[in-house]
């Protein structure tokens, strides 16, 4: 008996969990971001080291976006310029996005679809708790919770450091604060925390804003939010990946009607169903395949019956893109 239980013990330890919010994916316990995860990707936890856990990563990459490396013991590398999407099995929904030049180890490929591993570190909050979540190693710290991340919607926090600020998550820097800066926190998503910074500048640094769209709203954000943000304009960078007509897949939206399938918002994992009119179907056929767009959208569904890919609806577009990943 005591020699069952001790095999089995092992094979528990290598079950997978799903998140329990978006997280970043790093290098090592607060080190380089190579990736992000969704909520709900299933990884593999292994050894604890404060609020920091070990995880496995496996899922399959488009072979395009793959390239054969030889650094650090790993086969392969994110080539694709801007990263690309991982997904559990071949051509599924994304479970999270890789940055370019992440590392991989190569376990098979199939039909333009490579079958990649990595393990790399995440918050210890965002693994579900149960069986095949380790305890934390002797000697190490107890997991933490800063007071920012405790506060409720509404409460006021303020930086512990200079802290840079992002217009979305794992997207690129707008500006720094300093120690001591106040805000209000708006909302979550994963390990972030949306704040509302209040301070002064000088008028003549300052020019009216266009339109009115909300800059910087996350998807993850909208799904935990929907009641906040359904009706809404916003303004997403999304990659044109198809232009499709809605079947009975996707009840939120008409049957029959054109929409773009599209990645994003940009940096986000993830996809965007994007509604269009008839009429505007021209335009989208003459852009490059892979074509980044800025759009102004009103946000219909948080996510469809199936899937937790957000269904907006096209008001403009602010900034098409002739380039596309390679």
């Amino acid at each position: 008996m005591l020699l069952l239980v001790a095999a089995i013990a092992p094979l528990r330890a290598q079950e997978s969990r799903p998140l329990t919010t978006d997280a970043r994916l790093h290098k090592a316990p607060g080190g380089a971001v190579v990736g992000s995860l969704v909520a709900g990707a299933a990884v593999t936890p292994g050894q604890v080291r404060g609020r920091w856990i070990e995880v496995a990563v496996d899922g399959w990459m488009p072979s395009r976006s793959v390239a054969a490396a030889t650094q650090q013991g790993f086969d392969l590398a994110v080539s694709a310029r801007g990263g690309e999407s991982i997904a559990r099995t071949a051509a599924g929904a994304p479970m999270g996005r890789l940055r370019s030049g992440a590392l991989l180890h190569k376990v098979e490929e199939n039909s333009g679809w490579t079958h990649v591993r990595r393990s790399g570190w995440l918050s210890a909050a965002a693994l579900a708790a149960g069986a095949g979540t380790p305890a934390p190693v002797a000697g190490a710290p107890a997991a933490t919770v800063a007071p920012g991340l405790a506060a409720a919607d509404g409460d006021r926090v303020e930086a512990a450091r200079a802290a840079q600020v992002y217009a979305v998550p794992d997207g690129g820097p707008m500006g720094t604060i300093q120690p001591g800066t106040s805000g209000r926190v708006l909302g979550r998503s994963g390990e972030w925390v949306r704040m509302q910074l209040e301070g002064w500048v000088r008028e003549g640094d300052l020019t009216a804003a266009s339109g009115g769209a909300l800059v910087g709203v996350s998807a993850a954000e909208v799904r935990a939010s929907p009641e906040r943000y359904i009706g809404q304009t916003v303004e997403w960078r999304v990659q044109l990946i198809a232009l499709q007509v809605a079947d009975q897949l996707r009840p939120e939206l008409p049957a029959g009607q054109p929409y773009l399938l599209t990645r994003g918002p940009l940096p986000e994992p993830g996809f965007v169903y994007v509604i269009v009119k008839s009429g505007q179907l021209a335009r989208f056929r003459a852009l490059p395949p892979l074509a980044e767009l800025s759009l102004r959208v009103i946000i219909r569904a948080a996510h469809t019956r199936y899937l937790a890919t957000p269904v907006v609806e096209l008001v403009s577009i602010v900034e098409p893109s002739a380039t596309a990943t390679q």
